[in-house]
């Protein structure tokens, strides 16, 4: 596929995990055939917090510790990495937004995208949410945006994650570290 892709002379993005990195010939065909990007969901730089995020397995959790390699491997092939995390899960308490700051300078990310834990209604996550009285408007879809906070986190209150989040935007994407 990817060399009919560079057929055709046009940039792309797509999105995937880290395990891409593990594949040399994989991310030089991506880039020869003009990937620009990929969009990884790191979700957390915390481990704690990245246990439990899957539902049948921990592999995430388990390639933290990779992270950063992986980030400089891809991104040395010319191909930029926009990872993105997931503010406001239950292990994240008000030192998240410094740790993710932290993560992106030390890991070179050239691209960053921050939302927070959404429970859309019918998933496990809204109903386990709902279980443990943590929905603050029940089927509220028009608070579903990744940005708007429609549950009770696990370790802050829901300004802090507001305010947070708003904090943490504001110095990832202010001037002076683009």
């Amino acid at each position: 596929l990817l060399p009919e892709i560079q057929k055709r002379k046009f940039r792309w993005f797509t999105e995937t995990d880290i395990s891409i990195s593990e594949d040399e010939e994989l991310l030089t065909l991506m880039r020869s055939s003009g990937c620009a990007q990929v969009l990884i969901g790191l979700e957390s730089p915390s481990r704690t917090a990245l246990n439990g995020i899957e539902t049948k397995e921990n592999w995430k959790a388990k390639q933290l510790h990779l992270y950063k390699e992986a980030i400089n491997t891809i991104q040395s092939h010319g191909i930029s990495v926009n990872g993105c995390f997931i503010l406001g899960l239950d292990d994240h308490g008000p030192e998240i937004f410094d740790q993710v700051y932290d993560f992106v300078n030390d890991s070179g990310l050239h691209e960053v995208q921050i939302t927070i834990q959404t429970a859309f209604p019918g998933t496990p996550l809204y109903a386990r949410l709902v279980d443990q009285g943590r929905i603050i408007d029940e089927n509220a879809w028009e608070k579903c945006t990744l940005f708007d906070v429609n549950y009770i986190p696990g370790k802050m209150t829901t300004d802090e994650l507001t305010e947070g989040f708003r904090e943490l935007g504001m110095r990832l994407y202010s001037e002076e570290c683009t």
